[in-house]
């Protein structure tokens, strides 16, 4: 009994001396995984996606606009609490829903201080949202701010743009007005908007020219925001790993006929997302710290099969039913991790390999972490081995856990504290 008395009070000192010393909870991470991701300063930059809308209705009514918040669920709250947990991480948000690629482009040379910055005006998607417009792009300096002290940014933005694009080439055909088409209420209104159209059509005939030449013209200047925007990040933060992340499959689950899978429409818009992927992808190869990774299978709000008459139901359903689920973020969450693990794994065999055990207390002892004595990268995270069983440490500690470990064990004050642990069960 009294052996078992002793046996308790060791574990519980060694407990409270180590995990005391290190200042967290070793309880709190167990995540040998993710301890060797080194990101202390994490921003992120994106649209509805980053930001979280539709995982949160008290969220998606109040402000979807604003930077700056975090909605518990999406990728980005993933990744950023995986950096929290190991490494203390500080994480800047700066996803606005609606976002495009030209409206950060705009606010990155802005607040960059470039003498005659791009611009972009008149554009319906502008003219739509122009509280959302105005305001983020005010944001110039601030976020040039947060991306210059990163040495993780994540970008993911440009399926804005890509319906910016077919609803402005639309309006170039002369037959598209979405704000006339709001008015019609009646029969007389209806055939004011046939005449508007038809007045149109007279006047620039080359109708499908007119929708081709318009969505060419967009789709370039797409891919040279997409540019501007990656190459504004790295000369902010040149050392950073800097991740652009490609979308899913957002409208795959839809179907135009009831009972099959002929979906014609949707697949051209896949088919636009799948070559906004691939283009950024190319643009992160002529970067040593630009990476793109693939994300093309997140699950969205609708189920696989819903029919196109049921969309049509409810138009305002497919803003927020095309957007990961809560399924789904964790998805492209794993992707973004998987991708951070990959990017900072040891290229070395592990050959020579340093640790250390230290012992802090009667049949318990301290693990530090192997780490390749090449390189330094880690291999296993530390450890505290205790009769009772074996409790991981986090990442944050590694660097000197061993040395606060062995100061504190051999301090006078520990010495103290065992002689006196000592008298009491004896």
């Amino acid at each position: 009994m009294k052996s078992s008395w002793k046996r308790f009070l060791s574990l519980a000192l060694c407990a409270a001396l180590v995990f005391g010393v290190l200042g967290v909870s070793a309880l709190a991470v167990n995540a040998e995984d993710d301890s060797a991701l080194p990101y202390h300063y994490y921003t992120y930059l994106g649209d509805s996606i980053s930001w979280g809308y539709g995982l949160n209705a008290d969220m998606d009514s109040h402000d979807p606009y604003n930077v700056g918040r975090r909605v518990d669920g999406s990728f980005t709250d993933i990744v950023a609490d995986v950096l929290e947990q190991t490494n203390g991480a500080e994480v800047h948000p700066a996803a606005s829903s609606g976002a495009r690629l030209c409206d950060f482009r705009i606010l990155l040379e802005r607040g960059m201080g470039v003498t005659d910055p791009y611009d972009r005006v008149n554009d319906w998607y502008g003219d739509r949202h122009p509280e959302r417009t105005v305001r983020l792009r005010e944001m110039g300096p601030e976020i040039c701010e947060y991306i210059s002290h990163s040495d993780l940014v994540t970008i993911q933005l440009g399926i804005n743009d890509l319906a910016a694009a077919l609803v402005n080439a639309l309006y170039a055909t002369g037959l598209v007005d979405l704000n006339k088409l709001s008015d019609i209420s009646d029969f007389n209104s209806a055939m004011e908007y046939v005449k508007f159209a038809l007045g149109n059509v007279l006047q620039s005939p080359d109708v499908f020219g007119n929708l081709v030449r318009k969505f060419n013209s967009e789709i370039n200047e797409i891919r040279a925001n997409a540019v501007a925007v990656v190459d504004d990040v790295t000369q902010l933060a040149p050392g950073a790993d800097i991740l652009v992340i490609g979308y899913h499959k957002a409208v795959k689950s839809l179907r135009v006929i009831p009972g099959t899978d002929f979906s014609p429409l949707f697949d051209l818009i896949n088919a636009a997302l799948v070559s906004l992927n691939d283009y950024y992808a190319s643009v992160a190869s002529n970067y040593s710290n630009v990476h793109y990774v693939d994300a093309p299978d997140a699950t969205v709000f609708y189920s696989d099969g819903t029919q196109l008459v049921e969309v049509l139901k409810n138009v305002e359903g497919i803003l927020k039913n095309v957007h990961p689920d809560a399924a789904g973020h964790a998805y492209i969450a794993d992707c973004v991790l998987e991708a951070l693990k990959e990017l900072n794994a040891c290229p070395h065999n592990h050959t020579n390999t340093n640790a250390c055990t230290v012992k802090v207390g009667l049949h318990s002892e301290y693990v530090s972490t192997e780490v390749c004595a090449d390189c330094g990268k880690v291999l296993n995270s530390s450890k505290l081995v205790t009769p009772a069983g074996t409790v991981y440490t986090p990442m944050y500690t590694l660097k000197n856990a061993v040395t606060t470990v062995q100061n504190a064990v051999f301090s006078t004050a520990n010495r103290l504290t065992f002689g006196l642990m000592s008298k009491l069960v004896k």
